[in-house]
């Protein structure tokens, strides 16, 4: 059991709630077996409805008593207070113990990711993904600040919960996905942080999918787990099929990057190393990737005490190479 407040608990219920009556064998039917439930410690055990409808109880399963205090409890469904029901939050919280990858700062954020899940797990929800959860690991290429590695991940993404197994049913298992490792990333910074922050704020088709965060057991660098485009750059694919494709097809490209675009400067950022190398193809998809340098639009550039200019060399506005 957990302390979640003075009069109120945490833990798992072995049995599960009861659903109907089997007959034959002369027993109760019960399900969700390990669930988690809430724990309200009663202030008048002698009027227990009364304690139900004071509180706008939705769900609430029973009452137990405490062997050493002798307090009696109401066992009440672990609910999203936002929600009003067990969400996809709630189903991450429960699992906050079991993992860890050794830094507070990449913890807080993956927890933060999956707290704000809610009702739409695809949006935000990150992962820390143990190391060897990929095999086939194939070095693909090198950037200014990282290397990028795909692989096979054994057990694929989260796709939604399921209430039967009580655990995460996940999809695409061995899919291919891209590593991107950051150089230097062992010491982590919030300039990393935040960086990969920038990314995950977005929620658009077109944006490169953001998966979890893992670490290389060796170097102990910090690896982005993204999804992995066959085609590789537009770049690339352009090298290889410029006279292949018609005016319809890159018009409709064209479309994907600015639908991805108007996504970004919604969230109120700016790329700021948008080139054709960082615009990735996968099958009939066209997706913008390297959010890394993402700031937000008023970010102040006076602030930051490098005053670096990012970029690649052909795509920086010629006023600033001088």
């Amino acid at each position: 059991m957990v302390l979640m407040a003075i009069d109120r608990l945490k833990a798992i219920w072995t049995n599960g709630y009861i659903i109907d009556r089997d007959n034959k064998s002369q027993k109760w039917i019960r399900k969700n077996q390990n669930i988690i439930v809430e724990m309200k410690r009663l202030n008048n055990p002698n009027d227990i409805t009364v304690e139900f409808m004071k509180n706008k109880i939705s769900k609430g399963y029973g009452v137990t008593q405490d062997p050493e205090t002798k307090n009696y409890m109401m066992v009440l469904d672990y609910k999203c207070k936002k929600c009003n029901f067990v969400c996809y939050a709630k189903h991450f919280q429960q699992s906050f113990n079991n993992w860890t990858n050794g830094n507070d700062d990449i913890n807080k954020f993956i927890q933060n990711t999956q707290l704000s899940s809610h009702d739409n797990i695809r949006k935000a929800a990150l992962e820390w993904i143990p190391y060897n959860k990929f095999y086939d690991i194939e070095y693909i290429a090198r950037g200014g600040f990282d290397k990028v590695y795909k692989a096979k991940w054994i057990d694929g993404n989260i796709n939604c919960w399921d209430d039967d197994n009580q655990n995460w049913k996940r999809i695409c298992q061995d899919m291919y996905v891209a590593l991107k490792s950051l150089n230097d990333s062992k010491d982590i910074t919030l300039k990393f942080i935040d960086g990969i922050a920038s990314h995950n704020k977005i929620d658009n088709n077109y944006i490169i999918k953001f998966y979890g965060i893992t670490q290389d057991p060796h170097t102990k660098n910090y690896i982005m787990v993204l999804k992995y485009a066959e085609s590789g750059s537009l770049r690339n694919y352009f090298d290889i099929n410029h006279n292949k494709l018609d005016v319809d097809i890159r018009i409709n490209y064209l479309f994907n990057i600015a639908c991805g675009l108007e996504s970004i400067h919604k969230n109120e950022l700016i790329h700021r190393d948008l080139h054709i190398g960082n615009i990735l193809k996968n099958n009939y998809d066209i997706y913008i990737a390297d959010m890394g340098l993402c700031k937000l639009v008023n970010y102040n550039q006076s602030n930051n005490t490098k005053n670096n200019i990012y970029g690649v060399l052909p795509y920086i506005a010629p006023e600033l190479k001088f």
